[in-house]
């Protein structure tokens, strides 16, 4: 009998069986460790930050980009296996499909995190060692829930790549859907909303609240955002809202 436990340790071997997955992760704390050390270094060369939340932003500028790509990660952990023809052999195993999914989450969330949780402190530490006086440290006040912040943003939005996936089935089109959800619609959202309706409806916008995970003090979101714990809720809301529908039309559709 194949239990959720089986599942679930399938979906780990397929992921980190995968050199993508490490070529992702590894080019995504690369480039993010040295873009937040560059950035710093750029600081240090200008005005000094007026607070810890400019501070703090400065380290994590570079995961406003880069959790596209762990999103894109997430997509591709679904899409993946329907563009092989993997998924049908998936699912004969296990009929009950739902387990499926949940079983990918976990796997991927269990493998990004640990990732983030090492790549964002360094991020932060680099930046701030180039940045030098007026930086921000590990004692100042919401420095350490902005770390936590930024290391579980972009597994949510992998997770949230991942619903994505579901629902789409086809890789290019789950990609472009991501990327429109977190990129196009924001941008086009602010010019078209009226009056103050861009200060009601953004802060609920996937990539604004992911922002504001890493806030201190609001400081580097560009707009009226939600708390941190608050914009957390906002995007994990977005997830199980993806994953749901992912869920259905996996149990429903063929393979």
């Amino acid at each position: 009998m194949i239990t959720f436990r089986h599942v679930l340790r399938s979906e780990w071997t397929k992921l980190v069986s995968l050199r993508s997955t490490w070529a992702t992760l590894g080019t995504v704390a690369v480039l993010t460790v040295g873009l937040a050390g560059a950035i710093g270094y750029g600081v240090s060369r200008s005005d000094p930050p007026a607070n810890a939340g400019e501070a703090v932003g400065a380290a994590f500028l570079p995961l406003d980009f880069f959790v596209l790509v762990i999103g894109v990660l997430g997509v591709l952990q679904m899409t993946g296996e329907y563009g092989s023809g993997l998924i049908r052999a998936t699912l004969t195993a296990v009929p009950r499909r739902l387990p499926v999914l949940a079983a990918k989450a976990l796997a991927l969330a269990a493998l990004t995190f640990p990732v983030m949780l090492v790549v964002c402190p360094a991020a932060f530490l680099v930046c701030q060692a180039f940045i030098g006086e007026g930086g921000a440290s590990l004692g100042d006040p919401g420095v350490p829930g902005a770390i936590l912040g930024a290391a579980a943003c972009p597994v949510l939005v992998g997770l949230l790549g991942l619903g994505v996936g579901a629902l789409v089935r086809h890789t290019a089109g789950a990609v472009t859907a991501l990327a429109a959800a977190l990129l196009v619609i924001p941008a086009l959202l602010t010019p078209v909303l009226p009056g103050d309706w861009d200060e009601r409806v953004m802060k609920f916008v996937p990539t604004i609240a992911g922002q504001a995970m890493y806030a201190v003090g609001g400081d580097n979101t560009p707009f009226e955002t939600l708390a941190p714990a608050a914009s957390a809720a906002v995007l994990v809301a977005w997830v199980l809202v993806a994953l749901a529908g992912g869920a259905a039309l996996l149990a429903r559709r063929d393979a």
